[in-house]
């Protein structure tokens, strides 16, 4: 049954912890402060209830980096979000705000928040991308969010993506996440560039400079080689790409001219995400709320 009024959404991320109090696609109300990085997960537990204790007046929709299997939630790159194995955070939070809390995968309830209201609307079968510190995703087939019996579906920042490719923080080599995900690329750009440099300071050389513009194209192709390979498998209508990297000036651009050099049947359409930093909350609040 659905629920009236606003629902409580919490997005809690490596670097930051955001709460709304949501409707449909709107953000009624915002607040965010850094994830706390001490090492001790109480802390972040006491900065949610910090955050949003005030808003907690029914189920509470989190969504999270890493897998979240029966209200349980496991790092799968530990780099990200560092957090005991199998740790009971819907009951832990639950218990820490009075209200019950309904948890899932950031990248998971993003995509349904792009499906739903975002650039996602009218397919049927899509896949989201986030891309930023780290690379998620989340699958909706034939209208339905997937997530998979223990909450693994979608995490395509663990596709192999280059076989001779750096140490991912999952334990493989080779992953997407760590051959294109932000601090992937700064750590090649500082191999390419001969200096230390940040994201955003990449981005501006590679308008000027070779090298610097090849890091985001080698990116790039990884990527649209990933997509491609999952639409050769899936057969989807699109792909919906976010996070700060996704979405940094001219980078789209950079995966379609990759797209263009597959063959045309495994080509996959790109699209820009609309809800930017918000998917994840405007999905996980849909889901809770239905």
């Amino acid at each position: 049954m659905a629920i009236d009024g606003p629902t409580t959404a919490i997005d809690l991320g490596g670097t930051k912890i955001a709460a709304a109090r949501v409707q449909g696609a709107r953000i009624l109300e915002r607040r965010q402060v850094p994830t706390p990085r001490t090492g001790n997960f109480d802390d972040v537990l006491a900065a949610i209830a910090g955050l949003a204790g005030d808003w907690a007046d029914g189920v509470v929709a989190l969504a999270t980096t890493g897998l979240v299997d029966q209200g349980r939630l496991t790092a799968i790159n530990p780099k990200t979000l560092d957090v005991p194995f199998g740790l009971p955070i819907e009951a832990l939070l639950g218990a820490r705000l009075g209200v019950p809390v309904r948890a899932m995968n950031d990248a998971q309830a993003a995509a349904w928040g792009e499906y739903r209201h975002g650039a996602g609307q009218g397919t049927g079968s899509m896949l989201f991308l986030t891309v930023s510190t780290g690379i998620g995703g989340g699958l909706v087939l034939d209208g339905r969010l997937r997530t998979g019996s223990g909450g693994l579906a979608g995490h395509v920042g663990h596709i192999l993506a280059d076989p001779a490719g750096p140490l991912c923080g999952c334990g493989r080599y080779g992953c997407l996440e760590a051959v294109a995900s932000g601090p992937a690329l700064e750590r090649a750009g500082a191999r390419r560039l001969g200096r230390a440099l940040t994201c955003e300071d990449l981005f501006r050389a590679a308008t000027t400079d070779a090298q610097a513009a090849a890091v985001l194209d080698d990116a790039a192709q990884s990527i649209a080689s990933v997509l491609c390979s999952l639409h050769a498998a899936l057969e989807l209508d699109c792909a919906v790409i976010g996070g700060s990297v996704g979405l940094a000036t001219g980078f789209l651009a950079r995966i379609d001219t990759a797209m263009a050099q597959a063959p045309a049947r495994l080509r996959l359409g790109i699209r820009a995400a609309r809800l930017g930093a918000d998917a994840g909350l405007v999905g996980v609040a849909d889901l809770a709320s239905s």
